[in-house]
């Protein structure tokens, strides 16, 4: 699993990702647009979403919770199956019901993300960037986990 990983390009990710992101947007403000095609896309993104998020539980600094609520949305546009399967998923059905119902993340998930954010931007911040882009970086970095430690956290996960 590992050597298959390895060759894989990590630009692929970037692609992959950086569409479903440039498509939700275009959804967003076109909606008329997709009215016809909207089914195959939306399932499309769902399957591409739900793979990268489980492969973001492998490789760190790929984001797992980010991937598997847009799997949960594109889901919600095409597939009740799918739809019904990913919320009753064992480890993926609380988040996305909390995100859903509180628009909020459990502490344990948010201390499991920023725990994972910091060290992998510190290390690529470290080795990848000038210092513009360390700035950029490691700004972004700080924004994000910020936001993460600001989402409310659901009734009853919020005493643990």
């Amino acid at each position: 699993m590992r050597e298959f990983i390895s060759n894989i390009p990590y630009e692929l990710f970037s692609y992959i990702g950086g569409g479903i992101f440039l498509f939700i947007i275009l959804y967003k403000f076109f909606p008329k647009f997709f009215e016809k095609i909207h089914k195959p896309i939306f399932f499309t993104i769902g399957i591409l979403s739900l793979s990268l998020g489980y492969v973001g539980i492998v490789i760190p600094g790929l984001p797992t919770t980010v991937f598997i609520l847009i799997a949960a949305w594109a889901f919600s546009k095409c597939s009740e199956k799918f739809t019904h399967w990913l919320e009753n998923h064992r480890i993926f059905g609380p988040i996305i019901l909390n995100w859903q119902t509180y628009k909020g993340l459990s502490r344990r998930a948010k201390k499991l993300a920023i725990s994972m954010i910091v060290p992998t931007f510190a290390v690529t911040i470290y080795f990848v960037f000038s210092l513009v882009g360390d700035l950029i970086f490691g700004t972004f970095g700080i924004a994000l986990c910020t936001w993460l430690a600001t989402r409310p956290e659901p009734p009853l996960e919020s005493s643990s």
